[in-house]
């Protein structure tokens, strides 16, 4: 498992982040404390959103494949 640090500015934000985390077949997901939501999924995204200490858990070893989806996602990491 890979987790990161996650911070969304703006729903807009979201919005592209979940776009993203779709692009790739890992599974994903968004957790604040006791809260956790798909990092798939549009609505639970945007209402975790605006959390304290969100973090993303991508259910994957590390490979050149998760390192390109990082990358994609650097404007939110």
């Amino acid at each position: 498992m890979i987790k990161v640090p996650v911070n969304f500015k703006r729903t807009e934000d979201a919005v592209e982040f979940v776009k993203i985390a779709n692009e790739y077949p890992f599974q994903m997901d968004l957790a604040s404390g006791s809260r956790i939501v798909d990092a798939k999924s549009l609505l639970g995204t945007i209402a975790i959103s605006q959390a304290e200490g969100l973090s993303l858990r991508i259910y994957s070893n590390p490979s050149p494949s998760t390192e390109q989806l990082l990358n994609a996602m650097q404007n939110y990491l």
